[in-house]
């Protein structure tokens, strides 16, 4: 199987994967993805790396169907895009894992005083239970549910404490609760996310 995905440069370059497909790339999206970049700098050099037809080896970790969903991702304006456009029966934990083994740049990841800055801040809550209206737009707010996942599974926060271990799971309970705000799938990766930091977390869905 071999997939050309073309863009407006002409110069092209193919990746093979270990599984056996290959994966026809320009130069301008390879220059997108650090790990190639690298990776096509060093061929010449390493037999390994650069076969004799001229496909150039991917590293064995890297799975097919997750790295044609990273390259679009890379198009994806906000950050919020790689939870809500990636499907459920993706693993959003391998996802989070390949973005940073090919050094796509990412937002660096929120401290616990943004998250509750950001997200609980730009509420305005009625009288009734459950009425509340947005201050600053929503868009911002899933950007920032998203954020705090990713540095979640990325362990940036101290799972020893226990006020930040209560902090975490204040916040986990709120986006999966807040179906308004936070759409599907969005919800269901944070959910993922959750349960790799915490076994017994259960959330119906």
């Amino acid at each position: 199987m071999n997939d050309h995905i073309t863009e407006s440069s002409t110069t092209t370059k193919t990746f093979r994967f270990s599984s056996g497909q290959l994966l026809t790339l320009t130069d301008d999206q390879i220059e997108k993805i650090p790990y190639l970049t690298a990776l096509v700098s060093a061929g010449p050099s390493f037999d390994s790396i650069k076969l004799s037809k001229g496909y150039y080896l991917l590293d064995s970790n890297i799975n097919y169907r997750d790295f044609l969903f990273v390259l679009e991702s890379i198009s994806f304006h906000s950050i919020r895009k790689i939870f809500i456009r990636l499907p459920k029966n993706y693993n959003v934990l391998a996802i989070i894992a390949l973005l940073d083994f090919l050094a796509i740049e990412s937002e660096r990841g929120p401290t616990l005083e943004e998250v509750d800055s950001k997200i609980f801040w730009n509420f305005q809550f009625g009288d009734k239970l459950g009425q509340y209206q947005f201050i600053y737009l929503p868009s911002d707010i899933q950007d920032m549910a998203v954020r705090f996942a990713i540095a979640m599974t990325k362990e940036e926060y101290d799972f020893t404490n226990r006020k930040v271990i209560d902090q975490v799971y204040w916040f986990i309970m709120f986006i999966l609760s807040c179906y308004e705000l936070f759409e599907t799938n969005l919800r269901y990766h944070v959910h993922k996310t959750a349960q790799n930091c915490f076994l017994y977390f259960v959330h119906p869905y």
